[in-house]
C-alpha cells in the first residue's frame, strides 16, 4: 500500500505568494512586463501617478505583495499533482501532455483517443498519461477552490469527457479525471462518479489520495 501523503496544495500555494511577494521589488527593478501591466491597471482604477505606485512598492513590502504573481496562474496545482503522480511505484513512463499541437491528446466525441490536433476540437485536452501494468493511463487534473464561470464551464467540460468516453472501444487503456479543491466536494464529486465507466475501458473520477488504491488494482 502506498502511504505517501498527497500534495498540500493550500499550505504550497501560500508559501508559493510569500515567495513571489519577496520577488515584487526585483521585478519592479527589471521592470518586468507583468508587474508594469499589473501597476498600469492600478493607476488606471485609482488615480494615482505611476512614481507613487513604484515608490510606495519599493519601501512597503505590505503593499508590495498586492502586486505579488498568482501561484494559480504558474500552474502550480498542477506542477505538485504531477510530480505526486509520478512519484507513485506503479506508474511508469509518466508525461505531462502539452495543452495543444502535435503531442496534445483528446478524447473525441465518438470516446476515442486522439493523439494530435484536430480540425474540430472535442474541448480541453488531457493533462497526464502513464502506463501502469498493461494499462495506458490518461488523466485530466483539475484544482479549483470556488465556483465561478470558468471553473462551472470546466466541470461541464469534464461531465462531458466523461459521458464521451463510455463510448471508447480500447479496452487497454483507463481515463481518469482528477479532481481537488473544495469546490469537488458533496454533489460535484458524486456528479462525476454517476458519468464513469465501470467497465473495461474503465474511467475514474477521484481526489488525487485515491489514484494509488486503483493503481494497485490496474497493475495486476
Amino acid at each position: 500500500m502506498y502511504d505517501k501523503l498527497p500534495p498540500d496544495y493550500d499550505a504550497i500555494e501560500k508559501e508559493e505568494w510569500r515567495k513571489n511577494a519577496s520577488l515584487v521589488c526585483n521585478e519592479l527593478n527589471s521592470k518586468s512586463e507583468r508587474l508594469m501591466k499589473r501597476i498600469r491597471l492600478f493607476i488606471a482604477r485609482f488615480g494615482f501617478s505611476t512614481t507613487d505606485v513604484e515608490n510606495k512598492i519599493g519601501t512597503d513590502s505590505m503593499f508590495a505583495a498586492h502586486f505579488a504573481k498568482e501561484p494559480r496562474r504558474t500552474g502550480i496545482h498542477e506542477r505538485l499533482a504531477a510530480a505526486w503522480v509520478e512519484s507513485l511505484p506503479m506508474v511508469k513512463q509518466f508525461k505531462i501532455l502539452p495543452k495543444s499541437g502535435a503531442g496534445a491528446i483528446y478524447v473525441t466525441r465518438d470516446g476515442n483517443i486522439h493523439h494530435g490536433e484536430l480540425s474540430n476540437r472535442p474541448g480541453k485536452s488531457l493533462d497526464f498519461v502513464w502506463e501502469t501494468g498493461t494499462k495506458t493511463c490518461y488523466a485530466m487534473h483539475k484544482f479549483t477552490k470556488e465556483g465561478g464561470g470558468n471553473q462551472d464551464s470546466q466541470y461541464k467540460e469534464m461531465i462531458t469527457i466523461l459521458r464521451n468516453f463510455q463510448s471508447c472501444n480500447d479496452k487497454t487503456c483507463a481515463l481518469f479525471i482528477i479532481v481537488d479543491g473544495p469546490y469537488y466536494k458533496g454533489n460535484k464529486i458524486a456528479e462525476l462518479r454517476n458519468g464513469t465507466r465501470t467497465h473495461a475501458p474503465k474511467s475514474y473520477a477521484l481526489p488525487i489520495e485515491e489514484l494509488p488504491a486503483i493503481l494497485e488494482q490496474l497493475k495486476s
